[in-house]
């Protein structure tokens, strides 16, 4: 068996069928898919059982909704292919994804090949669309670099496959439980151990982005549990950088400051947690690693200005500019 194909599902009926069509189109390949019903309380599961019975190489499980890290999980527990790759239930797939980034791996003897996306929008405007068609092999170090600053290698699982027996080998698999920041640890994990990353950068992956999606809606009614995930996300980095390459120290604060800009602009929506110890512990976070950011600042998110107020003025009135700034967008 070439690849199995994991694919976490809750509540997604509009899409379903399309996704599932498409990694069934797969060419030249051998291929399994794995469905896992995270609880769904609309068609979705039924959908599954229809395509578990129609095709062979297709199985489902039921699960009490845990999100998707769990499912993802409980999905692995089956897989069998020489390869395994985690796919959004919402998405789609060109046809020939999953050989051309077998015969890359299988090429260059690698333990992750990553592709690029295209991203469909809600009115169906398309984004997204900077590749170059090449295809090459990093080391560790030189792919570890690419996923922390974006450089043609992204956080989400579903631009990669993985081979199994170097999962299997490291014990890598979600984190249980989490709803947000899951698929980033799992990569952390998996190239922190990856002696070769292959990259053909194509975009053979279609990703639907939907305004009403798991992970846009979380924050909004778990703003405190988003809050943690972050964290926990990046604490990790920072102990695998520190532990096994204090090279890459700058790039994982580069990283570290990127993803702590983004949960500012979403924890400033929320007064009432402004003086939150967390809240707090981000701000100097920031503030230790103050050339990064001066560095780097507009590639961070950051107008010059909104660096220096981060820098220099309160915590409070800080987040207050971020707000009104917010408001104004």
């Amino acid at each position: 068996m070439d690849i199995s194909v994991i694919i976490p599902i809750y509540n997604v009926e509009q899409y379903l069928r399309r996704c599932l069509d498409s990694v069934l189109r797969q060419e030249r390949i051998s291929i399994e898919v794995i469905l896992v019903d995270d609880g769904s309380t609309d068609t979705s599961g039924k959908i599954c059982d229809e395509y578990a019975v129609k095709h062979e190489n297709v199985h489902c499980l039921h699960v009490k909704n845990g999100g998707p890290a769990t499912a993802k999980n409980k999905g692995y527990e089956l897989a069998k292919g020489r390869y395994v790759a985690f796919i959004d239930s919402d998405d789609e797939i060109r046809s020939d994804m999953f050989y051309t980034m077998i015969d890359l791996g299988d090429a260059n003897d690698s333990d992750i090949v990553c592709c690029n996306y295209m991203q469909v929008n809600e009115d169906g405007c398309t984004e997204h669309l900077n590749h170059t068609s090449e295809e090459y092999t990093l080391n560790q170090s030189d792919a570890i670099k690419a996923l922390l600053v974006k450089d043609r290698i992204y956080s989400q699982c579903w631009t990669k496959i993985y081979r199994r027996n170097m999962l299997e080998e490291h014990n890598i698999r979600n984190p249980e439980g989490l709803k947000t920041d899951e698929d980033f640890i799992f990569n952390i994990q998996a190239f922190a151990v990856a002696r070769r990353v292959s990259v053909v950068d194509k975009p053979l992956y279609i990703y639907t982005h939907r305004s009403s999606s798991l992970s846009k809606d979380y924050f909004n009614k778990h703003i405190s549990k988003y809050i943690d995930n972050r964290i926990l996300r990046l604490e990790m980095l920072e102990d695998i950088i520190a532990s096994q390459h204090p090279e890459l120290t700058e790039y994982s604060a580069y990283h570290c400051i990127f993803y702590y800009n983004e949960l500012l602009g979403r924890v400033c929506m929320f007064p009432d947690i402004y003086s939150d110890s967390r809240v707090t512990k981000v701000v100097r976070y920031i503030r230790s690693h103050r050339d990064v950011l001066m560095r780097y600042h507009s590639r961070l998110g950051f107008s010059k200005i909104g660096a220096y107020l981060i820098l220099y003025s309160p915590q409070r009135a800080y987040l207050y500019y971020r707000k009104k700034k917010c408001e104004m967008a």
